[in-house]
């Protein structure tokens, strides 16, 4: 008589832990996702473009310091990128118009940076028909 209680406490124990393993599995795959599904789903949304390298840009900012950027644009697609790089010299003149008006806290934070990009996707697409997608600095030196 002293085993059946033992037996199923033993049962309960076991069905416990299934019930709770399974429920935190499925609460994880069906209610939280995990960064690595989100981020699947995210690059599967939008497919990339073509990359078309615009140059480097050396400025004096304002204030007296300078800047050193070496850009990249993403364009949609391929037929943009032909007809853009006819446009090279325009497109190259817009950036430095935009950056020769910068001051150092312009370009020193992240939150600075994003809001230069914006202003250069804008502006460059003045000349691109908003072919223009992203504004990449492949490298930002500054003094």
């Amino acid at each position: 008589m002293k085993q059946k209680p033992l037996i199923i406490m033993i049962a309960a124990l076991i069905l416990g832990l299934v019930f709770g393993i399974g429920g935190t599995m499925g609460a994880q795959k069906f209610i939280f996702k995990t960064p690595a599904q989100s981020t699947a789903v995210a690059s599967q949304s939008k497919a990339p473009g073509v990359l078309l390298p615009i140059g480097d840009f050396t400025v004096n900012l304002q204030g007296g310091a300078f800047l050193k950027t070496t850009i990249t644009v993403e364009v949609t697609d391929a037929k943009s990128e032909a007809l853009l790089k006819v446009e090279d010299a325009f497109l190259k003149d817009r950036v430095n118009e935009v950056l020769a008006n910068k001051s150092l806290a312009d370009v020193q934070t992240v939150a600075a940076r994003e809001k230069l990009r914006q202003e250069l996707i804008a502006r460059l697409n003045e000349v691109a028909d908003n072919k223009i997608t992203d504004v990449l600095f492949v490298s930002l030196v500054y003094q």
